[in-house]
């Protein structure tokens, strides 16, 4: 009889506690970042965070958000710097990732997606970027 006592104790402890954690707010991962272009004429801080929100296909997903301050720190070569982002993005029934520089605002977010990395470019030069 008492090991059925501590039996029971011990599934209702874990119980709850997989309720617990279940309910808990979702945590973001992320921080602060910077970057500055190897030629030295761009850079990029901010904060850039991901949320896990859902598994698919075996993967899972993320929900983003960003914001950098760009700075274009040679404006006379009439090369403009923005940021770019590469990813693997869920389109309801794959997984689905071209490979190509994509141009983004400096402030953002995205949403089931994966494999996602962040450039700082100058526009048209994709042989400058740094990931961030």
């Amino acid at each position: 009889m008492a090991f059925n006592i501590a039996r029971t104790l011990a599934v209702t402890a874990a119980g709850a506690g997989l309720a617990l954690s279940l309910a808990a707010p979702a945590q973001a991962a992320g921080g602060s970042y910077s970057v500055k272009l190897a030629n030295g004429c761009g850079s990029a801080s901010g904060t850039y965070h991901w949320y896990a929100t859902g598994v698919y296909d075996g993967k899972q997903a993320y929900k983003t958000d960003w914001d950098f301050n760009l700075r274009d720190l040679c404006s006379t070569n009439g090369r403009a710097v923005s940021l770019y982002t590469k990813y693997t993005k869920w389109n309801g029934s794959s997984w689905v990732s071209d490979g190509k520089y994509h141009k983004i605002a400096a402030a953002g977010n995205g949403s089931n997606v994966a494999d996602v990395r962040i450039f700082l470019c100058e526009v048209g030069y994709p042989s400058t970027c740094v990931s961030i």
